[in-house]
């Protein structure tokens, strides 16, 4: 028995474009343990093969049609037209419905993007896609992409949060303000990350989601020391 097995299962589905039904790996729930789960929720993982980011994101091996489960479940016949046009038309068939190693996993993510895009999904959606890509970076430890997808992230959750689309997702308002916070902590914008906190902290509804409520307030103390030390290091320099 390939010990695989214990760890990933096949998972039935029938392409939301061209009606091709196959099977995906998926990674079986409660199987895979985290050693280290980042501010952002980046979970790391002793082996990748555990890693449910790396399945997060089906693709269609017939016609290259690629989603996760957050994506509007019907598809408009004008949009049936545009995918057939720019995602299946120019489709060379590649199956990505087995075991998945890190590049595998981003060529997947690339290409829901893509078919995010075409099927004008909504700003969470596409946040949730490129922030995952991000996570796939940071493994490979290629900072540059994972800033970009992380910049990325960021720009699409900051959209959401301004058109309230989010409200579509399982994504509560103080999850979105979180990470609206923590994006900017780690692209280097202080200030605008300790507003997005302090909204957080400061919600009339904190209490209906209090882990989201004590990531923000660890991170704005922490935030807060940090930059404190900072100025008495600069003030010491100085004298």
């Amino acid at each position: 028995m390939d010990p695989l097995d214990n760890i990933l299962y096949d998972k039935k589905f029938i392409c939301a474009h061209c009606q091709h039904s196959f099977a995906s790996k998926k990674v079986r729930l409660r199987r895979g343990r985290p050693y280290r789960r980042d501010p952002d929720f980046c979970e790391h993982y002793e082996n990748h093969a555990e890693n449910p980011t790396l399945y997060h994101v089906v693709v269609c091996p017939e016609c290259g049609y690629s989603c996760n489960e957050s994506f509007r479940k019907g598809v408009p016949p004008q949009i049936e037209q545009l995918i057939e046009e720019k995602i299946a038309a120019n489709w060379t068939k590649k199956d990505y419905t087995g075991v998945r190693n890190i590049p595998e996993a981003i060529a997947t993510y690339k290409l829901a993007i893509f078919t995010a895009g075409v099927r004008k999904e909504t700003h969470c959606v596409l946040a949730g896609l490129c922030l995952r890509l991000a996570w796939l970076y940071r493994y490979q430890k290629k900072k540059a992409e994972e800033e970009r997808f992380l910049r990325l992230a960021l720009d699409e959750y900051e959209e959401s949060y301004q058109t309230a689309d989010y409200m579509k997702s399982s994504m509560s308002e103080l999850m979105i303000l979180y990470l609206l916070g923590e994006l900017h902590r780690q692209l280097g914008d202080p200030a605008k990350a300790l507003r997005y906190f302090s909204k957080v902290v400061e919600h009339p509804l904190k209490e209906s989601d209090p882990k989201m409520a004590g990531l923000a307030r660890d991170q704005w103390q922490t935030m807060r020391e940090d930059m404190k030390k900072q100025r008495e290091a600069e003030r010491d320099h100085a004298g």
